[in-house]
């Protein structure tokens, strides 16, 4: 493995302090970067800047009106995070299903947005809660809404010397929560399709929903068509069916080496159903 250099920053403020680079990469957790490196993926030169020791990214916040969640902030906190279990249930959930309880405990979830995979866990509850990124470099910071930063597989709109410094979702009444997944097995796999859905229960029936497919698409695709038909009904075993149809046709799934294009359609249908059954428990 070639040698590189390596910034560290103690302060966030030190991003002004920053010379030029070609390629550069933030590190906190490396779960990723670092395999990336050993296997000689990046385009060379490159420059690692090391964020780990921000004590500005890090840390759960919640107010009256937003949950923030820095980014250095890792799976494993959000998981077990008890207000993250009760305002955003399909985030705890999705968490729990990243890797090992290693990686969970190292992988951060500004990480996980970053690298824009479109089958990382965390993004499509992130696109169900309504997030919004907080991006931050040395000239000034910005807020970008979580369906207006990703632009297709690895990329996205931060510039190459922004950091994400954090996550907000505004605080809501959230009645019912899920995130699921398909993977070649339960554990330490990437997801074949995934399926997040929060929505809000009025006398039994939906009173508002939203639903996100991950893995399908170049980037997360919300289901709208889907989510409208769902609007003001009870779940029944009719209204599941037809939903099914409706959200096979809305995912438009890819298919690549994982999975094929039918598999995808069929498989959403079905993450669809079973959060369905969950609602109405």
């Amino acid at each position: 493995m070639r040698r590189f250099p390596v910034i560290k920053l103690k302060r966030l403020e030190d991003l002004r302090n920053i010379p030029p680079v070609e390629n550069p990469y933030f590190i906190a957790g490396g779960t990723d970067l670092l395999i990336r490196i050993k296997d000689d993926f990046l385009s060379w030169p490159f420059t690692v800047i090391d964020i780990s020791g921000l004590s500005e990214l890090k840390g759960i916040h919640i107010d009256k009106d937003y949950i923030t969640i820095g980014a250095l902030t890792t799976h494993g906190e959000i998981e077990k995070h008890k207000d993250l279990k009760l305002y955003t249930p399909a985030l705890a959930q999705a968490c729990s299903h990243v890797g090992s309880p290693q990686i969970r405990n190292r992988a951060t979830i500004g990480g996980n947005i970053g690298n824009a995979s479109p089958a990382g866990d965390s993004i499509p509850p992130l696109y169900v809660h309504g997030a919004e990124i907080h991006l931050v470099e040395a000239s000034g910071e910005r807020w970008v809404k979580i369906e207006d930063f990703f632009k297709g597989p690895g990329k996205t709109v931060r510039k190459p010397l922004e950091i994400i410094k954090e996550i907000r979702i505004a605080r809501e009444k959230v009645d019912f929560g899920t995130y699921l997944r398909l993977g070649q097995r339960n554990a330490l796999a990437i997801s074949k399709v995934s399926l997040a859905l929060w929505a809000r229960k009025n006398n039994g029936s939906i009173e508002d929903i939203k639903i996100a497919l991950g893995a399908v698409g170049p980037t997360v695709i919300m289901a709208k068509e889907t989510a409208d038909f769902l609007k003001g009904k009870h779940v029944s075993g009719e209204v599941i069916k037809e939903a099914g149809h409706i959200i096979e046709k809305e995912a438009k799934p890819i298919s690549d080496l994982r999975s094929s294009q039918e598999y995808r359609g069929k498989m959403t249908s079905v993450l669809l159903e079973k959060s369905l059954e969950k609602f109405s428990e």
